[in-house]
């Protein structure tokens, strides 16, 4: 019985894995024409969006490194620096 789980979770796992490897793409272009639309635009309330992070990999960063470290001064310049695509208006 233990086998049969373990064989089934690892299968589970597999396709998940395969699925975001598949969809990753899709994600990161939806992300960059949102980040195209708000090039030189502000928002009255949230002010210039400096960053367009797709929502799986914001959670996993945030996850990982802390929510103080991926919103800081200094992680933002190096997204805008690595990722211009993905940063429609500058730190």
């Amino acid at each position: 019985m233990s086998e049969e789980i373990n064989t089934d979770l690892q299968d589970h796992l597999k396709k998940y894995l395969v699925n975001e490897e598949a969809t990753e793409k899709e994600r990161v272009d939806i992300a960059r024409k949102e980040a195209q639309t708000n090039v030189g635009k502000t928002h009255p309330i949230l002010g210039k969006c400096i960053a367009t992070i797709p929502a799986r990999d914001y959670m996993r960063l945030v996850q990982a490194y802390g929510h103080a470290t991926v919103h800081s001064k200094d992680f933002l310049k190096f997204f805008n620096r690595e990722y211009p695509d993905l940063s429609p208006n500058k730190v």
